[in-house]
């Protein structure tokens, strides 16, 4: 009986770290038009139904790589994006789509520039903002329209602990975007 007994804890102790590795991996990341290299020790929530990766979990920092197509209204302003809109124009949209979303409080720009992403041309964000229980973040937004297409890659994180910590994984993310043609 003891032998079964421990035989049973053994088992549900194997599966219970089984299930926590696949928790923390990279599988179910939704089909793209582009490729990224991933550092290691990011990983994918499974509860998540976007491209998002993390290292220390999603409501500490992560990252989010997102296509939309440009003629989709964005939720909080039914603003919609352009096929030749200018960089800076697309980036004050959504400048007023995240200032207009009412989970976010203390909302400041800290830079609207320029950028190029893969050899698009496009913009970059940094921003802070509180979310409702106070705590603060900062994020890096980088944007540009392809075609029909809104592609974006954001990096957020608790602004105190997790930010300056895992920008240059972020950067390495961001400098190894490629569309994939096909």
């Amino acid at each position: 009986m003891k032998k079964f007994l421990l035989l049973l804890i053994s088992l549900c102790l194997i599966l219970g770290c089984a299930t926590a590795a696949n928790k923390r991996s990279l599988k179910d990341l939704p089909k793209s038009d582009f490729s990224v290299e991933i550092p290691a020790g990011w990983w994918k929530p499974q509860y998540v139904n976007k491209y998002l990766i993390t290292k220390d979990g999603p409501f500490l920092q992560y990252v989010l790589i997102q296509q939309r197509p440009i003629d989709r209204p964005f939720k909080n302003t039914q603003k919609k994006l352009k096929k030749r809109m200018l960089p800076l124009e697309s980036a004050n949209i959504i400048i007023d789509e995240i200032a207009s979303d009412r989970n976010i409080t203390n909302f400041k720009v800290v830079e609207n520039t320029p950028a190029v992403i893969n050899g698009h041309a496009g913009f970059k964000i940094i921003f802070t903002y509180k979310d409702k229980k106070g705590s603060m973040f900062k994020t890096l937004y980088y944007g540009f329209i392809r075609s029909n297409t809104f592609f974006n890659l954001r990096y957020n994180a608790a602004m105190q602990q997790y930010y300056d910590k895992d920008i240059a994984d972020f950067k390495l993310i961001l400098n190894s975007f490629k569309l994939v043609e096909g």
